[in-house]
């Protein structure tokens, strides 16, 4: 089994056709980082989209800042 591309941590969260995959995983030089991926269901019989966004410890409270400040302004 490969395990070079395995996550040390995963979880998910399903939006409707919408699927977010989190995944702390760990570069070749042993730095971990998150990937965010969005899976897309295009509909029957047709591939879905992936996009992905990777974010780098050194990034990422200035990134859940601005998440958490995002979402905040949705509960409004």
């Amino acid at each position: 089994m490969d395990t070079k591309n395995k996550p040390l941590k995963s979880s998910m969260v399903r939006a409707g056709k919408r699927t977010f995959f989190f995944d702390i995983k760990v570069t070749s030089d042993r730095k971990k980082y998150l990937k965010i991926t969005e899976s897309t269901f295009q509909g029957e019989g047709k591939e879905r989209k992936y996009n992905s966004l990777l974010v780098f410890p050194e990034n990422a409270q200035d990134f859940q800042d601005k998440l958490n400040e995002s979402a905040g302004y949705l509960a409004e």
